[in-house]
């Protein structure tokens, strides 16, 4: 199994044209270099060092897929962007997981679309379970994974927290549904890290460690805590998203 050392990978539309004089040419110019602030361009949240295309980042909230979590942006926001992404934070369906991956494919096309290949993504839990299958089928070039669920079929502590109901309640009461959205069971395309607590009674941390040791670009780091350790250590985020950075910045040369 492949283990984590902190170190490891990572259309413009045409202005109608228009003719000028060359005095008016040169006012204009002179004009646009007074209004704009030298620094325009590494302060746009689309622009990053040296004029590149700055690394956008899908952020995925958890809730067991049936609630949202009002302190996930709070949490996230300012350590993504102290990374240098561009946060952009999925809304998707509750109650419904096969609708709220297809949310989560369809915000990655709709950022490739754009960006290229500068699309990651992070997510918690639930979130997390999302963020692994962008990574697996190769819809964002990397993700952080914080305790997802990898492997639904084994997942048993939703039917003692919800109740025996939980799979039809988000849209999964079929084992082959819940096999086919399983990241253990699918492919891997592109690099993930797994962030999780030792202690984690949600998701088992072996259910993780089996995914790890499946494939050689899923990566486990195990802390110390539980299922919320980011919320009591919010420093494990910001060296998540610096991996994720690194990934990035690899990924421009």
């Amino acid at each position: 199994m492949p283990e984590f050392d902190g170190s490891r990978r990572a259309s413009t539309s045409s202005p109608e044209q228009k003719r000028f004089s060359l005095p008016v040419l040169m006012a204009v110019i002179l004009a646009l270099q007074l209004a704009t602030p030298a620094d325009a361009a590494t302060s746009s949240p689309d622009v990053g060092p040296g004029g590149s295309v700055a690394p956008q980042l899908i952020l995925i909230h958890g809730g067991s897929f049936l609630y949202e979590d009002p302190s996930f942006e709070v949490l996230t926001r300012r350590r993504a962007l102290r990374a240098g992404f561009t946060p952009h934070y999925l809304r998707y369906p509750l109650g419904d997981m096969p609708a709220a991956y297809r949310a989560a494919r369809a915000e990655a096309v709709r950022l490739r679309a754009r960006y290229g290949s500068a699309v990651y993504a992070y997510g918690s839990s639930a979130g997390g379970t999302l963020a692994a299958l962008l990574a697996g089928d190769g819809l964002v070039s990397a993700a952080v994974a914080k305790a997802p669920v990898s492997d639904l079929l084994d997942w048993e502590w939703p039917l003692g927290a919800y109740g025996p109901d939980y799979f039809e309640r988000i849209g999964l009461s079929a084992p082959a549904a819940r096999r086919r959205l399983s990241p253990l069971r699918r492919r891997a395309r592109e690099p993930l890290l797994i962030l999780q607590g030792r202690r984690d009674r949600v998701v088992p941390v072996a259910m993780n460690r089996e995914y790890a040791v499946k494939f050689k670009r899923v990566y486990l780091w195990v802390v110390q805590g539980g299922h919320h350790t980011e919320r009591i250590r919010p420093e494990l985020l910001s060296r998540a998203f610096e991996w994720l950075a690194r990934v990035a910045t690899a990924h421009q040369y």
